[in-house]
């Protein structure tokens, strides 16, 4: 049978590119315990190298690579969007991050593993005092969930879920019907529906192409067995629960209809090749196509396919962390096999609902949950944050990053003098010099008219100011101006206030405020 040239490897099978990063300062390899096999790789990147042991450590655990291509470089570049790392370990935190061997397996090996890489890390731990933090990004949310429930004593403090699949993901089940469709003809096709086709696919998709025509979201036999595994072992109880969406909060779908269209792809083929036609829809709400296609090659290939299914809920085009399937596959179809009636509308569809992502019942998928606080409350977690539009799932930007850095450094004050970590992140001060805190040199001119002073101070940034007066030393101070932050390095105020024929006296108070207030 003649193999049809469809570039499909670059499908889902993206990796970060990888520049200037810094070697980690050791690599373990662990293994889980029976009777769950696998095997993975901690590296180890620490803040100071002369320190022994790990200081307030950073266990990041790694989400679905679906190749399992993804190694040391490619998952640094990942989660150092935004300089997050390097910023992590400018205040003395010590990074460790999970590689699974394989992260398609069934997800309850790699939780096995997760458990594993936190014992290492309490096993390594300069001070058990340090704050210890877990990051699981997608699928690795997952792992750390489980592992927490199930490890009692596991010392971290502080978890964090990013962009998890709590309530399941999705990959539009029309893409999935085109690679069922293509695989027996094209090996790129075949191999990235092998993946589909993994433990943890089948584990976290919400539809699968393994369904009967009709209502698809009916769960596969593994995702059935795996939802009951998490909702019988609930969430952490014992550590601050922190969940991350990079889904729309605020009801953003992404810009298509349930049913519509979004691929069209025709190839006339020739003497050689054959004729090619494919269709791919979004999910549909009611009954009605999801994939067209049919493959026509004299004497050799003739077979078509119309499959039918529809879910009530808008998988596809739901508020959530998105990713670029549908751009991804059809710039990744031969440009000789594009003809100028071909097109790909859109280019995102909803991979992890924001609902998904913050442990809330799949069925308000569609919500506006920043107007509903009787959804939100629905959320297992003690802290949720969502963003304001569609992201790509896991994207760190500067809003995000700022709650991971406020996760990891909040309640602990290093160098003992009364601002914690996070609050010397936002001024700007060193984290680990008792000297360094916020301070204020208050500068008074002469007096400028009778009742006028000029008020002089050098200001820190995300820092709110509170200029006091009194008419003389040991009488009540009274609140005479609040400044907001502001990105001036210095701030220079008059002020009118006497009594009894004299200026009275100035002090002006700073307190860090946190930009990102949700």
């Amino acid at each position: 049978m003649k193999k049809i040239t469809l570039l499909l490897a670059g499908v889902f099978l993206s990796c970060p590119m990888a520049w200037a990063i810094p070697d980690p300062d050791e690599t373990i390899v662990i293994t889980s315990a029976p009777p769950y096999l696998a095997e993975g790789l901690l590296y180890i990147s620490k803040a100071d190298t002369n320190a022994p042991g790990l200081h307030n450590p950073v266990l990041v655990v790694e989400g679905f690579d679906l190749s399992n291509s993804m190694n040391w470089p490619e998952l640094y570049d990942l989660l150092n969007q935004e300089n997050l790392l390097q910023d992590i370990q400018t205040f003395g935190r010590d990074l460790v991050i999970l590689n699974f061997g394989d992260s398609t397996q069934d997800i309850l090996a790699n939780t096995v593993l997760t458990e594993t890489a936190i014992d290492y890390v309490n096993a390594n731990r300069a001070d058990s005092s340090d704050k210890f933090i877990a990051v699981g990004a997608s699928l690795g949310g997952l792992t750390v969930r489980k592992a927490l429930v199930d490890m009692p004593n596991h010392d971290i403090d502080t978890w964090i879920s990013f962009d998890a699949p709590h309530e399941g993901a999705n990959i539009p089940l029309g893409i999935q019907e085109y690679l069922e469709f293509f695989a027996s003809v094209n090996d790129s096709a075949s191999t990235l529906l092998a993946i589909l086709d993994r433990p943890a696919s089948r584990q976290m998709l919400v539809a699968h192409h393994s369904h009967p025509e009709g209502l698809t979201g009916a769960s596969t036999p593994e995702r059935s067995e795996f939802m009951t595994w998490l909702e019988t072992a609930g969430y952490p109880t014992n550590c601050k629960n922190i969940a991350i969406s990079n889904g729309s909060g605020f009801g953003e779908k992404q810009p298509f209809s349930p049913g519509e269209k979004i691929i069209h792809w025709t190839d006339s083929g020739g003497l050689f090749d054959p004729t090619i036609n494919a269709d791919i829809y979004a999910l549909p709400d009611t009954l009605n196509t999801v994939f067209s296609g049919s493959i026509y090659f004299p004497f050799i290939i003739n077979e078509s396919a119309d499959i039918n299914a529809y879910h009530p809920l808008s998988f596809d085009n739901a508020p959530g962390g998105a990713r670029s399937t549908f751009y991804q596959l059809f710039t990744n179809i031969p440009p000789d096999q594009i003809s100028a009636d071909d097109y790909c509308n859109y280019t995102n569809h909803c991979f992890i609902p924001t609902v998904s992502a913050l442990g809330i019942p799949i069925e308000h998928i569609e919500s506006n949950l920043s107007a509903h606080a009787e959804l939100t409350a629905l959320s297992p977690f003690d802290e949720i944050h969502y963003a304001t539009n569609n992201e790509q799932h896991v994207e760190i930007n500067a809003r995000n990053k700022r709650w991971i850095m406020r996760a990891a450094l909040e309640d602990r004050d290093s160098d003992g003098d009364g601002w914690d970590d996070y609050q010397e992140f936002l001024i700007g001060t060193a984290y680990d010099s008792a000297e360094s805190g916020l301070s204020i040199e208050l500068a008074i001119a002469p007096q400028l008219t009778n009742s006028a002073v000029q008020v002089a101070w050098a200001a820190y940034p995300n820092t709110q100011y509170d200029v006091w007066w009194t008419y003389e030393l040991g009488a009540p101070w009274t609140l005479i101006d609040t400044i907001p932050p502001t990105s001036l390095s210095g701030i220079t105020n008059e002020y009118e206030y006497t009594t009894a024929g004299t200026v009275g006296f100035f002090e002006v108070s700073g307190e860090p405020i946190d930009p990102v207030t949700d």
